[in-house]
Parts: C-alpha cells; sequence; structure tokens
C-alpha cells in the first residue's frame, strides 16, 4: 500500500481554534476517490466547506464518510492565536505523525508564495531535528486542481463546525474563518515548546 496525504487547515481565530487535517489515501484507489468528489461539486467549481452553507454540507459530509481514506486531524487551541503560528505548531505534530504512519507523499493546497514559502522552510527545520525521513516529500498544488484536497477541506470543515456549530449564538455573532476542511480519524495536540 503506497499512500499519500493532502492536507487543508480551517480556523477560527476568534475561538482560539486552528484545525490542520491530513487525507490519506491509499494512491491506488486515488482515481476512483476523485471521481466520487467530482461529483459532489456545486455546478462543476472547487468543493469547499466554508462557501457552503449548513443546509449543503451534510451532502459533502456523508459522501466523504464512505470513502476509502483514513484521516489524521491536530488541533491547536489558544486565546491569543496567529493563523501562522498555529499552522507551524500543527504542522510540527502533524508531519512526523504522517512519517511514522508510513505516508509518502504530503500535497498542501497552495496558498501565496510567501506562506508556502515558509512552510517549505518548516520541513527544512523537521529535517534539520530529524523529526522527518526521506518518504515526506512535500508538495503545494491548487485546492481547484487536485479533488483529494476536498476531503482534508471536508474534514476540517466538519471539526471546525464541531468547535462553532451553526445553531449557537457565536455563530450567529461571527462566521468562521476557515480555509478548508476535515473530520477526525487520530487526532493530535501540538507540544508547547
Amino acid at each position: 500500500m503506497f499512500q499519500a496525504a493532502y492536507v487543508d487547515e480551517s480556523y477560527d481565530l476568534t475561538l482560539g481554534v486552528y484545525v490542520l487535517t491530513a487525507g490519506i489515501v491509499d494512491l491506488a484507489d486515488a482515481e476512483r476517490i476523485r471521481s466520487a468528489l467530482r461529483d459532489l461539486r456545486p455546478g462543476g467549481g472547487k468543493l469547499h466547506w466554508y462557501e457552503s452553507d449548513h443546509s449543503h454540507r451534510l451532502h459533502p459530509a456523508k459522501a466523504v464518510g464512505v470513502l476509502p481514506v483514513g484521516h489524521i486531524t491536530v488541533i491547536g487551541r489558544g486565546k491569543r492565536m496567529r493563523a501562522e503560528r498555529a499552522r507551524r505548531k500543527c504542522m510540527e505534530t502533524l508531519l512526523p505523525e504522517l512519517d511514522r504512519n508510513a505516508v509518502g507523499p504530503v500535497v498542501f493546497e497552495c496558498r501565496q508564495p510567501r506562506n508556502n514559502k515558509q512552510d517549505q522552510e518548516l520541513v527544512a527545520v523537521c529535517r534539520r531535528k530529524r523529526l522527518l525521513s526521506v518518504r515526506i516529500q512535500v508538495s503545494f498544488v491548487p485546492g481547484g486542481s487536485e479533488p483529494l484536497l476536498w476531503v482534508a477541506d471536508v474534514a476540517c470543515g466538519a471539526r471546525t463546525s464541531v468547535e462553532n456549530p451553526p445553531t449557537s449564538p457565536s455563530s450567529a455573532r461571527r462566521r468562521p474563518r476557515s480555509r478548508s476542511g476535515s473530520l477526525d480519524g487520530q487526532e493530535k495536540r501540538p507540544q508547547k515548546t
């Protein structure tokens, strides 16, 4: 079995929650999963949890729930959290966990070039600290071009929604600042340094 991870994030800094999820896919199943995910696209665009309203989230969540994928979710919490620091702390936990689970390539959804560069620098630091083997190869692709990233998008969005349900009084006052999503198979907490 040759596995790859497809990683996305979701966060609500008003709640002090940052979620980073890897959808783990056996590459023998990848095309079948991509096809199933493309069938979920509203109007042929990218499947994106944050842009869907509550009534349109149940179908993708159920569909992803029956796909042959695993998930590892890392949740960062803090009162005065900054998104990039939270991401780095979560990545420092997630990447070694993927390595321990014999996951090979790790694909992140592209962000701004400077953000991708910061992520690559973090990977280099983890290698220097010997936290990662050569098996972990990180790349960045646009979310609209790789449906397997949508697994993590849905899972992260669902997990973030648990933190701020649509029926809670706080959700009426603020909209979660979510970029993508995941559900948890495993949850890890970043270590404080």
